[in-house]
């Protein structure tokens, strides 16, 4: 599972901190987690992604322990072929999309009543009118 920040929630969250900041205050010299507080899992969130941009789902996919050893492979050609291109694959990819990354965001709503205001829905269908709005270049 994976847990998402739509960036007007990031901003705001900003901005309610800035707002109860303080001397002494609750928030004071605290690093927070913020998110939109809807962890899904990561098919979801990348296909959802994807159909956004018009783009075709993810269907498949491989094993943890077989994308890592192909990250192995590929953490030890491409520094030794020296190639300037990013691998398609790391050990350290491997493990951050096989691993659970949403974290309790109750600090921030105790310490300066963060609420994210976007959900992922009208994120996503913020992002669709975006695309489809943006110029398109040859």
């Amino acid at each position: 599972f994976v847990d998402t920040t739509y960036i007007d929630n990031a901003a705001q969250a900003h901005f309610d901190a800035f707002q109860h900041l303080a001397p002494g205050a609750a928030c004071a010299g605290k690093a927070y987690f913020i998110s939109n507080g809807q962890p899904m899992p990561m098919r979801k969130v990348l296909n959802a992604l994807l159909a956004a941009a018009g783009a075709p789902p993810v269907e498949k996919s491989i094993p943890f322990k077989t994308a890592w050893r192909i990250g192995a492979v590929c953490d030890t050609l491409w520094p030794l072929l020296r190639l300037r291109s990013e691998p398609p694959m790391t050990r350290f990819l491997a493990e951050q999309l096989s691993t659970t990354h949403w974290y309790s965001m109750e600090p921030a709503r105790r310490d300066f009543g963060y609420v994210p205001a976007v959900s992922f829905d009208e994120g996503l269908a913020r992002l669709r009118a975006a695309i489809g709005s943006a110029p398109t270049h040859p």
